[in-house]
């Protein structure tokens, strides 16, 4: 089983070194526009060989999609177009309803599985590519009515090999649910930082003094690549719209309750967020 990976970043990169070590792969191929990610992924041991994408659609019964969504979205159709009836290809993407839209009437769509496995972390690049890095997380697969079984047996066995849990929905529910829990917190992460830095400006070195875990796991996710991230967002505008116009209205109730010492309710508002479990106990 040959496997072509296009975009070897962190989750490209950790997929071809998952899939190498596993021996689920005969060969690993890749590509990717940034020379010295291609560099870097044949010297970490990645991918056996960076190839054009002709020679890598030629060489692959596999092709993986690593790059950002909307570049994802554009160059889906055109390997679509090329790849044979027996080939497979899966995307990474953190974004479903626009890209299963635009590819809902290709001829070969039912050689398409989309899939978004829930893994990455505030750092990008293969330079932090891990073969663990999906180890017990969730994978989730959008729109299975539409690829064919075969297909979609073969990529549920890539990320069965990655010891992932596989969760099916809708492309639709999929952005809803992810907008809340995944891209809402980047958002947040993202708008404290910018808070935090414009109103310390030019005093980062006290801020880094009283800097406590609190602050530092909250910002964390500001780190993030923001050419990963604004596709994301963009992708999934009305819904992140609806989610930020949600967290506002909690957030001014929260405010409310300041400006009126209304302390009682704060911590009955507090109770209730404690509900909230940790992912490893839900």
């Amino acid at each position: 089983m040959n496997i072509g990976i296009i975009g070897l970043g962190l989750i490209g990169g950790s997929m071809g070194l998952n899939l190498r070590k596993s021996n689920f792969a005969h060969s690993v191929f890749g590509m990717d526009a940034n020379p010295t990610n291609a560099s870097h992924a044949v010297k970490l041991g990645i991918v056996d060989k960076i190839l054009p994408l002709e020679d890598l659609l030629l060489e692959s019964n596999i092709i993986i999609l690593s790059i950002p969504v909307d570049a994802i979205q554009k160059i889906l159709p055109n390997i679509l177009n090329k790849i044979s009836n027996s080939s497979v290809v899966l995307d990474t993407g953190s974004t479903k309803q626009d890209l299963c839209k635009s590819i809902l009437h290709h001829p070969q769509r039912r050689r398409f599985v989309a899939t978004h496995p829930i893994a990455g972390i505030e750092h990008s690049g293969p330079m932090f590519a891990d073969s663990d890095l999906f180890l017990k997380k969730n994978c989730i697969i959008c729109d299975a009515q539409f690829s064919d079984g075969e297909a979609l047996s073969l990529v549920k066995q890539i990320y069965s090999t990655m010891k992932m849990r596989i969760i099916h929905t809708t492309s639709e529910e999929h952005d809803l649910y992810i907008s809340y829990i995944s891209h809402l917190p980047h958002v947040l992460s993202f708008s404290l930082a910018r808070t935090i830095l414009k109103k310390f400006f030019k005093k980062e070195k006290i801020v880094n003094t009283m800097m406590g875990s609190g602050l530092y796991s909250t910002i964390r996710l500001a780190k993030s690549n923001p050419k990963t991230w604004l596709p994301i967002f963009a992708s999934n505008r009305n819904n992140m719209i609806q989610a930020i116009n949600g967290y506002i209205h909690v957030l001014e109730e929260f405010r409310y309750y300041l400006l009126n010492k209304k302390f009682h309710e704060i911590f009955h508002y507090l109770k209730k967020a404690n509900s909230i479990k940790d992912k490893k106990y839900v």
